[in-house]
């Protein structure tokens, strides 16, 4: 579960600090859809697995409720899986 935070996360900082300033800047969006496009499937699997963790793996909601916001903020899931993720 935890290399689908990584990848989340990976992604959310490409797309804000690669593929935004290359559409914005250069007039090029073609980066931002591919990246938003990895970006979006990358957060479905990555919320798919918070559901997976509040069932079966016995987190908390407050876990959970913390991991869905994390994944909206860079560099939130590296941060929420250094909290959650087993010693």
């Amino acid at each position: 579960m935890f290399w689908v935070a990584r990848l989340e996360g990976v992604s959310l900082l490409v797309l804000f600090v690669i593929a935004m300033p290359v559409k914005y800047g250069l007039d090029e969006p073609l980066l931002v859809e591919v990246c938003g496009w990895a970006h979006g499937l990358l957060f479905l699997a990555f919320v798919a697995g918070l559901g997976v963790g509040l069932t079966r793996l016995g987190w908390s909601l407050a876990q959970v409720a913390l991991g869905f916001v994390s994944a909206f903020l860079p560099f939130g899931t590296f941060l929420w899986e250094r909290q959650v993720a087993p010693a």
